[in-house]
């Protein structure tokens, strides 16, 4: 008698149900990983679209800070449909929270010692090289936030495994870990971003999306610090579907702008997309990111981040008015030196004054259409994420990596994935660009102290 089969059913739910599911376990005002969520109203005429945010859990608690002001961690979350905005929230809740939690575990170990010791033990640290970041004249400013490196002064320093080979290195903590805070006799370097940081059910994917965000970074600070041509993108067959969508939901609005960003020696593409508004509106002008193996899609990333930054700047640039009535804002081109935040720098771009910096960037361009621009990569994630491994191999390009998954997220069905170089740009604070990180030199060097446009 042959045995009865056992079967196993699988349930299959749309995107929306598994979003509201997701929310439900990390949604909670008293022991959620997000203890509020919101959405922005638009105006009558604007696109149908979703524009969520919310706020983290006490994570400042670990670092027995007071508690931040709403909105500081960026989260955030749009689309044209409710699962691209809900998901994206989700998701980037999950990747601020993974890099306050693996230092609050301890599971990335700190070593206290200056440069020249961990040199004099033999430890696998990065040259002094590496971290000059800015000129004299930055440092030597009223209220700059960093100091200059100083190799006998104490710093926390962690071990990373390299993607690159098998080597591991001693890299500085405040520049691997968004939880870290130095010590008090620690020099400030600069801020750690959650930039190379992603979030995915898949391990695979969550990696590419960390190595196409940290690749996007590079080439957009890069090109708006130093002399690179952007490509004004002219749309054909190879954006038709996107150009239909776009007609259809920008009827009689201005229409976005999508330039092609290229990097010097990294594959994948980077697109910035400008959203201007209508003359005498505010905000006169976003701008937002997109990457990835696709043109298509790396356009389309880049004006859902748009809409989020259109979102922001209207609220950033009323805030900045309420601030200079106050007399809290800093009058004139002070202004610029004092952007020590990712919002600042977005209200000021939203003022006809701002916009007319971000229009004169763009216009060095050239116009080419879509299909003249490097073709897809059409290759499973492992292997897009292997290209982009071996580019940072073959460039001479140090790459570091760390799953910062931590029980809690695993138990959600997430992996947080890590990647940092010291070798390419990382998002500064707007007044505070690196001047002198040597990665502009691929760029034709540092010639644009304007704070950069994005949040």
């Amino acid at each position: 008698m042959s045995e009865a089969t056992t079967l196993a059913p699988r349930v299959f739910r749309d995107e929306d149900e598994r979003a509201w599911s997701l929310q439900a376990r990390m949604h909670n005002r008293l022991c959620g990983l997000i203890t509020s969520m919101g959405g922005f109203n638009r105006h009558l005429r604007a696109p149908r679209l979703f524009v969520e945010g919310a706020e983290l859990t006490g994570v400042h608690l670990w670092q027995d800070r007071s508690a931040p002001k709403p909105g500081s961690y960026h989260i955030g979350g749009y689309g044209f449909v409710p699962f691209e905005s809900r998901i994206r929230v989700l998701g980037e809740t999950l990747e601020r929270y993974a890099g306050h939690a693996v230092v609050a575990e301890g599971r990335l170990p700190v070593t206290i010692a200056s440069h020249t010791e961990m040199v004099r033990r033999g430890e696998p640290v990065l040259e002094a090289e590496a971290f000059a970041f800015f000129e004299r004249t930055q440092l030597s400013r009223k209220d700059f936030l960093y100091q200059a490196f100083d190799p006998a002064a104490p710093m926390g320093w962690i071990r990373v495994p390299s993607l690159t080979d098998d080597t591991e290195a001693m890299v500085p903590a405040q520049q691997f870990l968004l939880g870290y805070l130095p010590a008090a006799e620690e020099p400030w370097l600069v801020s750690a971003v959650t930039t190379g940081t992603a979030a995915h059910t898949s391990p695979t994917a969550a990696l590419s999306g960390a190595l196409h965000e940290l690749v996007q970074i590079d080439t957009a600070v890069g090109h708006w610090h130093g002399t690179m041509t952007s490509v004004l993108i002219e749309p054909d067959h190879r954006l038709g579907a996107l150009q239909a969508f776009i007609n259809r939901h920008y009827q009689g609005t201005v229409a976005p702008e999508f330039h092609y960003l290229p990097n010097p020696d990294l594959p994948g593409f980077t697109v910035a997309c400008l959203l201007r508004s209508r003359a005498g509106v505010v905000p006169a002008v976003s701008v937002g990111l997109g990457s990835g193996s696709s043109l298509q899609r790396a356009v389309y990333r880049s004006l859902l981040e748009t809409v989020g930054v259109q979102a922001l700047a209207n609220w950033s640039f009323f805030q900045a008015q309420l601030d200079a009535a106050d007399g809290k804002l800093a009058a004139g081109e002070e202004r610029l030196d004092t952007m020590f935040d990712l919002e600042s720098n977005v209200g000021y771009y939203a003022s006809p004054e701002g916009a007319q910096k971000v229009e004169e960037r763009f216009a060095r361009s050239v116009r080419l259409p879509a299909n003249d621009l490097p073709a897809d990569d059409a290759r499973s994630s492992r292997e897009i994420v292997r290209e982009v491994v071996d580019a940072f191999r073959r460039t001479g390009k140090r790459l570091y990596w760390n799953d910062l998954t931590s029980p809690d997220i695993r138990d959600l069905g997430f992996t947080v994935m890590r990647v940092w170089s010291p070798d390419t740009l990382s998002l500064p604070l707007p007044s505070a660009p690196p001047a002198a990180h040597r990665r502009f030199a691929d760029y034709g060097g540092f010639v644009n102290p304007l704070p950069h446009p994005y949040p």
